[in-house]
């Protein structure tokens, strides 16, 4: 006769990671609904109420419950396999791009970051907003782990029909890169363990693969990511170029940021 499992036991491990999706996005759907009528409501609110006082609170309500929103909306998104709309675009301004982007969304911490870019004419076949939302996760992460003081060294080449892009972060203590492979095994407050995860899958739609080593003789932790190079050639036309980077640069776009605390995946 099996035995009943004891109430201090749980089955989580045996719950499928699809199931596990479909969870996350009915449950984020169903209670974005809520905080839509939620706003609504309050923005009536806002409208009826001639106290001058009053105002200003239902306007910081209506951002609260946007914010809540939004990081529902994330999260479905974070769980959720990426599905890249691709377009032919230089490796040397994918990196370009990638430095602003960097300078713009973390001014501060950007100016101890060390590039080094090596590369001719590759081309890519990317979706410029994933992989550059990939990239800047690794940031993010090497940012938030690191002394501010810390140098971080990022550098793009090109080896074998690959370009790699490679992030070194120096660290005091060692750093066992395969327990980040487990998604929501480290979570802290605004932070879910699911960034990394899906930084992987975006590049894994790409036909490429993220990477993590730890070299203990430098103490150095590298991620490093690599694509495949395109066979198609840089567009022949000045124009047909700045048309496609403008397009890549759109993509690019840094992530939407309020006074309110921003929900981070990683």
């Amino acid at each position: 006769m099996n035995a009943e499992p004891s109430a201090g036991e749980s089955d989580a491990e045996t719950i499928r990671w699809e199931n596990f999706v479909k969870f996350v996005r009915q449950l984020s759907h169903d209670l974005r609904n809520q905080l839509n009528a939620a706003e609504l409501q309050s923005a009536l609110i806002g409208e009826l109420t001639t106290e001058p006082q009053l105002k200003p609170e239902v306007l910081r309500l209506r951002q609260l419950i946007s914010h809540l929103g939004g990081t529902l909306q994330h999260l479905a998104v974070a769980v959720t396999a990426p599905q890249p709309t691709r377009l032919p675009y230089a490796a040397k301004d994918l990196m370009g791009d990638l430095q602003k982007k960097i300078a713009r969304e973390f001014p501060d911490q950007s100016e101890r970051v060390n590039w080094e870019v090596s590369l001719n004419g590759a081309m890519l076949d990317i979706d410029p907003s994933l992989i550059g939302w990939a990239a800047t996760e690794l940031f993010d992460n090497a940012f938030r782990h690191n002394g501010s003081s810390t140098p971080v060294s990022a550098h793009g080449r090109e080896k074998n029909g690959q370009f790699i892009f490679a992030l070194h972060e120096p660290k005091t203590e060692k750093v066992d890169p395969a327990k980040w492979n487990e998604p929501l095994s480290a979570m802290t407050h605004g932070h879910y363990g699911l960034g990394l995860r899906r930084a992987r899958a975006i590049m894994a739609a790409h036909g490429g693969e993220l990477t993590s080593e730890w070299n203990a003789d430098s103490s150095t932790l590298t991620s490093r990511m690599i694509l495949p190079m395109s066979s198609a050639e840089a567009p022949a036309a000045a124009e047909d170029s700045e048309s496609v980077r403008e397009q890549g640069q759109r993509q690019l776009q840094p992530r939407k940021r309020s006074g309110l605390q921003q929900i981070e995946l990683s």
